[in-house]
């Protein structure tokens, strides 16, 4: 049976009741043409998903890093900024001061011992306890002459036993002095070696602090530029306080972190290119072979990404770069040249071994359908 549609819409579907509709062409392309969105849209999620698939096999993209050569400027040892010599941007050469560090302290301890005396006093120093154990000679003298005096005073009744006590304790008084200046003298006498050997130590502690002082001065290691300052004039840091970073005058290196399974273009030699920020290809070639893999930072991890870790391949730009890019971990992607005979290889490979498995599967079912 053969079912027809010959009614009058299906024949004449621009006319209603024998008049021409005009708009009725395009009234029906609209609604094909929404429906037509309608399934855009609800198939966008895969369509994406598989030009993204499809992409990830034809092309071999790769996030990336670019790392300068970046030496760091630490404190030696704790002290406060005196002067800064340079400012982030300037460029610095070998030897060329960068900061002046004080330590206030050390600079005291230094005036101190400067003020202490020396051996060329020595001579002053005994000239003054002779005249001082001469005077203590003569109040003993003279405290001895004055309780003789008050003993026979005694005997007249003249003074009392009390006043006789005291003439004698201020004569042992003056007397006891006199024994420790003495004593004092002789252990000078005894032990000459103390004197000296006290002012050697004064001496090479004099000119330790020269030495600690003067090292807190630091000096520009290699050529380069600044590219950040730290610290603050008047700011006081401990030792190992990191003050600025210089950049090297060397070309960056690039860092890729390439997934496992593509470990075949991590060869030394191996050209690539990679896709700046503002959109220009530069070419780059692998410097070093693989010998790590390392987490991928998250920055460069992407959504859809096979594996947190990543082979860590160095390489590095085939012309110097731009100024504007030597920008320390800057993200950037890569992308290399596709191995279409790899690929070809692989996919024969893969249906092959597809083919195998069927003819297996359909010998094996054969017989146990008969």
């Amino acid at each position: 049976m053969k079912i027809r549609f010959d009614s009058r819409k299906e024949l004449h579907p621009t006319q209603e009741q024998g008049l021409t509709v005009l708009y009725a062409p395009s009234k029906r392309a609209a609604f094909r043409v929404r429906w037509y969105l309608i399934l855009f849209l609800v198939a966008s999620p895969l369509i994406w998903l598989g030009g993204k698939l499809a992409y990830s096999l034809l092309m071999i993209d790769a996030p990336a890093q670019l790392r300068l050569q970046i030496l760091e400027v630490r404190a030696r040892e704790a002290g406060r900024v005196e002067q800064l010599f340079v400012m982030a941007g300037d460029q610095v050469r070998v030897d060329q001061p960068l900061v002046h560090l004080d330590n206030p302290e050390w600079r005291a301890r230094l005036l101190q011992l400067a003020a202490m005396p020396k051996d060329t006093t020595r001579a002053a120093s005994t000239q003054l306890e002779a005249r001082e154990r001469q005077l203590l000679r003569t109040r003993v003298g003279r405290a001895e002459q004055r309780v003789q005096t008050l003993q026979e005073l005694v005997y007249r009744g003249a003074v009392s036993r009390g006043e006789v006590l005291a003439a004698e304790s201020e004569l042992d008084a003056f007397r006891a002095d006199l024994l420790a200046l003495e004593r004092r003298e002789q252990l000078a006498r005894q032990s000459p070696l103390s004197v000296e050997r006290e002012i050697i130590q004064q001496n090479a502690e004099q000119q330790w602090l020269k030495t600690r002082l003067a090292a807190l001065s630091i000096n520009a290691a290699q050529n380069g530029r600044v590219a950040e300052v730290l610290v603050n004039p008047g700011e006081n840091v401990g030792a190992g306080t990191l003050l600025m970073r210089i950049e090297r005058l060397e070309e960056p290196l690039l860092w890729i972190y390439l997934e496992p399974l593509n470990i075949s273009y991590a060869a030394i030699g191996q050209p690539l290119r990679v896709r700046m920020p503002d959109g220009e290809w530069l070419t780059a070639h692998v410097v070093q072979s693989v010998d790590s893999a390392g987490r991928t930072p998250t920055v460069l991890r992407g959504p859809f990404a096979a594996s947190e870790m990543g082979l860590q391949v160095a390489a590095r730009f085939d012309q110097p770069l731009s100024s504007r890019w030597r920008i320390d971990q800057l993200p950037l992607n890569v992308r290399f040249p596709t191995d279409w005979q790899q690929m070809f290889s692989d996919s024969r490979e893969f249906i092959e071994q597809l083919n195998e498995f069927i003819a297996d599967r359909t010998t094996r079912t054969a017989p146990e359908s008969q």
